[in-house]
């Protein structure tokens, strides 16, 4: 997977240093995807993960903050990237649906099966890409 990442010269240094490692833990390195991470204030929430379906490419943004949060955001989001490029996660019609079933906008953000498997899986991306 090529990426590119745009921000301040010290969170874009970080993001480069991590993200190798996420793409590797994640399964990503042979995907033909392409990744924009911005680092900037273009979201409501911590982060979040767009697909650009006609470029087969996505981009993720994440706020900046401490590099600790923007490490374990930037986990978070690249769990949905990697759902996204599976076809585990998918948005028709913006509609979610997740492994085939249908989930309207009344599901609960903390309910969302997608949004539990990032939580569950970014603690642990993040510390192994800092080890690394």
């Amino acid at each position: 997977m090529e990426f590119l990442v745009e921000g301040s010269p010290k969170k874009v240094e970080f993001v480069k240093a991590i993200l190798p490692s996420m793409i590797r833990q994640l399964g990503l390195t042979n995907s033909r995807k392409t990744l924009l991470v911005r680092v900037a204030n273009e979201c409501e929430g911590m982060g979040m993960t767009v697909p650009l379906h006609g470029l087969d490419s996505y981009v993720v943004i994440v706020k900046p903050m401490s590099l600790k949060d923007i490490g374990l955001t930037l986990a978070h989001e690249m769990v949905h990237v990697r759902q996204m490029a599976r076809g585990t996660l998918k948005a028709v019609n913006g509609v979610n649906h997740w492994c085939g079933r249908r989930y309207t906008k009344q599901t609960k953000y903390l309910d969302q099966p997608w949004e539990q498997d990032a939580f569950a899986r970014q603690e642990i991306i993040f510390r192994k890409a800092i080890s690394e």
